[in-house]
């Protein structure tokens, strides 16, 4: 039962240690602004996976040329407003695009040579995005230049795939009268959840690099740039003095 105690008022200690501290690197009226990168695209190598599978190839004719499948790697804005010296929230903004080329080369005349009679053309674009909020937890440090967080975006996601259709067969246009189609189809969406554990390193009051390592849209590793401004006066010519 002793134990119990001596454990339970360790844990008391630390969090009040945590409220009670001051972070020099991140204050109250902190209003900050992340631009990230993330690697890998997770979600671009299930797609190749996919596009290269013989349950996507039986949907179309003779034979098929697929592009190198390319597209913006998991991309983030966040920004975060400090609530306290140790506590911030803020909104994000993630995104992810995959798109590639779909040749179907049919009524082929000769087989061995492949001399090409007809072609349709699928321009395929998939795109997900996700919007949310983020509490955010600073590691107080008498440090004005380092600041180690722990983040958790929460909110929606919603996916969208996109295809441009064209052909050099007239015949399949018939009753369109027009050489080329175009679709806008949604996805089924989801919940956003990105956990994550971060470090960023400033150079001045304002600006720095920003490093995290967690799950954002599929990536594991995000980097970017961290830009700061604060509210408050008295915050402004502390970090000044730093």
């Amino acid at each position: 039962m002793t134990e119990n105690k001596n454990k339970f008022a360790v844990i008391i200690f630390f969090f009040v240690f945590a409220i009670t501290c001051k972070s020099q690197s991140f204050n109250q009226g902190d209003i900050i602004v992340n631009g990230n990168i993330g690697t890998p695209h997770l979600f671009r190598g299930i797609v190749k996976i996919a596009a290269n599978s013989n349950a996507f190839k039986e949907n179309f004719g003779d034979v098929l040329e697929i592009s190198s499948i390319r597209g913006f790697n998991p991309t983030s804005v966040k920004t975060e407003y400090g609530i306290n010296e140790v506590f911030g929230l803020g909104i994000n903004y993630s995104f992810w695009s995959i798109k590639f080329d779909v040749k179907d080369y049919y009524n082929l005349q000769n087989q061995s040579v492949i001399v090409r009679d007809s072609v349709d053309i699928y321009k395929i674009k998939i795109t997900s995005k996700s919007f949310g909020i983020r509490p955010v937890f600073h590691f107080p440090l008498e440090n004005a230049k380092n600041d180690f967080y722990l983040g958790l975006g929460l909110g929606l996601t919603k996916n969208k795939l996109n295809i441009a259709f064209s052909s050099t067969d007239a015949g399949r246009f018939a009753k369109q009268f027009k050489r080329d189609l175009e679709y806008d189809l949604s996805l089924p969406g989801g919940f956003y959840f990105a956990p994550s554990i971060g470090y960023r390193r400033y150079f001045n009051p304002y600006f720095g690099l920003n490093f995290e390592l967690g799950y954002e849209k599929g990536a594991i590793v995000q980097a970017g740039l961290v830009f700061k401004f604060n509210t408050k006066k008295a915050n402004r010519e502390k970090e000044n003095k730093n």
